[in-house]
């Protein structure tokens, strides 16, 4: 579904990456990270917050063209080798039941969907839930980002103990949500808890675009 041309314009995440946030770094970890670290292991992203891949992910959100899951989530398995890890199971970033209704469906379900049918990956739509309403992040700070999101999910033991999870979500900015949702899974007692993301924000200064 998508041309050649759009194709060619990706700008996929390469390597040096901070190995916390996977934002380009020189070093092993940015100073936001080395000021600031997130709560969770490690996140990656398949690539950065740019067009075409930028306004491919709003229509996807915001136009209801849940078709593009299918390409979207390619992009994901195409960039998978690159940073692959030892994955139990794979959990998409939930909505609040509230924004699931507005919007007719999860974006992340549908990219973990598309994902895990090609990596031959389990994955599960219930063993983390969104139990507290929280303001769209879009235009807050990163502190702001971090309290917006702070208890915002709970994660059931019986489908998440001792297994190594990988979180996918569309996009990555200051990687609160992602950070908040790490906590629940460790605290529900699962081994491990990283991130994979479809795209994420070059630098810090790109994040209020997002």
């Amino acid at each position: 579904m998508l041309c050649h041309d759009c194709r060619e314009a990706i700008q996929w995440v390469r390597e040096p990456v901070c190995e916390l946030c996977g934002r380009p770094a020189e070093a092993r970890q940015c100073r936001d990270c080395r000021t600031n670290p997130p709560a969770i292991q490690t996140i990656r992203s398949a690539t950065y917050y740019q067009d075409p891949v930028k306004r491919l992910v709003h229509r996807f959100k915001y136009e209801g063209l849940f078709a593009l899951s299918k390409p979207l989530g390619r992009l994901l398995v195409d960039a998978w080798p690159a940073w692959e890890r030892p994955v139990d199971l794979v959990l998409p970033i939930p909505l609040h039941s509230r924004r699931r209704s507005e919007r007719g469906y999860n974006q992340s379900e549908l990219l973990v969907k598309e994902m895990c049918r090609h990596l031959n990956l389990p994955s599960d739509n219930q063993a983390l839930s969104r139990v507290r309403w929280t303001q769209p992040q879009l235009g807050l700070t990163a502190v702001e980002r971090r309290a917006n999101v702070h208890g915002a999910f709970v994660a059931d033991p019986a489908r998440v103990e001792g297994k190594r999870v990988l979180l996918v979500d569309d996009v990555c900015t200051t990687g609160s949500t992602l950070a908040a949702a790490a906590v629940a899974v460790r605290e529900a007692g699962a081994q491990t808890a990283i991130a994979y993301c479809l795209c994420t924000v070059a630098a810090r200064q790109d994040i209020t675009f997002v």
